[in-house]
């Protein structure tokens, strides 16, 4: 006999999680299916390298988060009870130019200033300035990302009306690196600056991504870089915990394969096992709206500029690897030991030609190994590590396409381009000989999608944040409020405003969605 709930949510990464909780919270029985062995996506955390070393497989920081009436105004309680922690170092990343000299980030935005003083007064100046006109709007864009978007036609009309509106959208249309062109005059810089743009997995070169970088840097010098205690999958720890203390269910190693539907509404869903699990109320899917629609709805007759649409979503330009290295003792630097405890250092290129032509090479299916971040976690968070020993999280830009053999390839180079990064990181330290080296794991774009069938064509984000793939036109125009055009089935995940990352923006948003359908009072619920 099928089992049955009000409420199904397919997929247990961090926002369905979210959007079940707050149900469970109100009384409503709701169940999260997962198809993984643990819930999290891309919020997990596992002893990839060696025993004792746990590492995030995919997300490092939960910045976007923060700024969530679900952290900041603790509403599941998942700090208060629950057992999840933050902490927000001053030192966040350390740029490393391939000519040998350090800039530093921190989440101090006047120590920030001073590092860039470095190498221009000027753009000191222009970053306290470019800053502060993002400061008196962050309120309203952070409340705009964890509440229902309107369609794309209104929320022109609402911008259009002021002139810091009108900059908005101007912004959202240009290129990140145009953007921070029109603001700055090193190029050191500039390059700098647009590496932290292009960390939303896009070209800062291609328009449409000016968003991205208007957000990023303001963004973490308010609210902070919200490293979570015992690794990323902590924040999907305190939310099974949550949801299980009020009453809802998740079942694991569970995969969808299809939804049940009468041909204008869905039931529930239906399992690779052939199980079914039942919903009254609705079924909220948080997997990609590419692996959903048409596939997962056989015979259901949907519209076809909805087909259409989400078939021609743009995926990110950019894809991600990583390589999980578990360390007897931490990385020297040869850049000295001003860089040792930032927990993010990425190298830079020092010539804007060379910064422009890797990601073009990547875009071409050409793997590189200069678009790299060395993280190490748990300089901040202690945990992660046996006592005295070290880690390290290599994140790098990757293609998913390669030249000349295609994602497939990856099976063959992987090995060898994890141990390429290794090789570099040899170069940039004086201590990392194999001796230094406990054990080793890595994964590249094809073994992402795989682990996370949601991340189609590994991008870890669903789609690309372009302009025309944002707010109420995220999935699709029409059908950007999480309504799908199938009866009962809600829309939420990284296919969703406010799009990839950690920000737990569509589970708030979508259980919002859900309460009013419903009839309930959704600031009852979390008072």
């Amino acid at each position: 006999m099928a089992e049955q709930y009000e409420v199904v949510v397919a997929g247990g990464g961090h926002n369905g999680l979210i959007a079940a909780c707050y149900l469970a919270k109100a009384g409503i029985k709701v169940c999260v299916v997962e198809q993984s062995d643990k819930a999290g996506g891309g919020t997990k955390t596992s002893e990839l390298a060696a025993p004792g070393f746990h590492s995030d497989l995919c997300s490092v920081s939960h910045s976007m988060i923060q700024a969530n009436p679900v952290i900041r105004d603790d509403e599941l309680q998942l700090q208060a009870k629950f057992g999840l922690s933050y902490v927000n170092p001053d030192k966040m990343t350390a740029m490393i130019f391939d000519d040998g000299r350090v800039l530093e980030f921190y989440t101090d935005m006047e120590r920030t200033c001073q590092s860039i003083a470095q190498f221009s007064e000027r753009d000191a100046q222009a970053y306290r300035r470019f800053c502060n006109e993002v400061f008196q709007t962050l309120d309203m864009l952070a409340m705009g990302m964890f509440n229902i978007p309107p369609n794309a036609g209104v929320q022109a009309a609402m911008m259009d009306g002021s002139p810091v509106g009108q900059e908005l959208m101007r912004a959202q249309s240009i290129s990140a690196f145009d953007l921070i062109d029109e603001w700055f005059e090193n190029d050191l810089i500039k390059i700098a600056l647009a590496r932290y743009a292009s960390e939303s997995m896009t070209n800062p070169f291609d328009n449409g991504t000016g968003f991205g970088f208007y957000l990023i840097l303001p963004f973490m010098h308010k609210f902070g870089g919200g490293i979570p205690i015992g690794g990323s999958g902590a924040l999907a720890d305190s939310l099974v915990r949550c949801l299980e203390h009020h009453g809802g269910v998740i079942k694991l190693n569970s995969t969808i394969k299809e939804f049940k539907h009468n041909g204008s509404e869905v039931s529930g869903v239906v399992l690779t096992s052939g199980e079914e699990i039942l919903a009254k109320k609705a079924v909220v899917s948080t997997l990609n709206t590419k692996q959903v629609f048409p596939h997962m709805l056989p015979g259901y007759d949907l519209p076809d500029h909805f087909v259409r649409r989400v078939k021609n979503n743009k995926l990110a330009t950019i894809r991600a690897m990583n390589v999980h290295l578990a360390l007897y003792e931490e990385p020297k630097y040869k850049a000295g030991p001003r860089v040792d405890d930032f927990f993010w250092i990425e190298l830079a290129h020092s010539h804007l030609s060379d910064f422009k032509q890797s990601f073009r090479d990547q875009e071409n299916g050409i793997p590189r190994r200069d678009l790299v971040g060395y993280i190490g976690q748990h300089k901040v968070d202690p945990s992660r590590v046996p006592a005295g020993k070290s880690q390290m999280y290599l994140y790098a830009f990757m293609p998913y396409e390669l030249e000349n053999g295609g994602a497939k390839k990856w099976d063959e180079i992987g090995k060898q381009v994890a141990q390429g990064f290794v090789d570099d990181l040899r170069k940039l330290t004086t201590n990392m000989t194999d001796d230094n080296i406990i054990g080793m794991a890595w994964r590249t774009p094809l073994d992402i999608e795989r682990g996370n069938p949601a991340m189609v064509g590994g991008d870890i984000g669903h789609m690309g944040p372009y302009a025309w793939q944002l707010g109420g036109n995220r999935p699709v125009p029409g059908f950007g409020q999480y309504k799908s055009p199938v009866g009962k089935l809600y829309m939420a995940g990284g296919s969703t405003h406010p799009g990839g990352g950690v920000t737990g923006g569509s589970g708030r948003n979508v259980a919002q969605v859900l309460f009013e359908d419903f009839g309930l009072d959704f600031d009852k619920v979390i008072g």
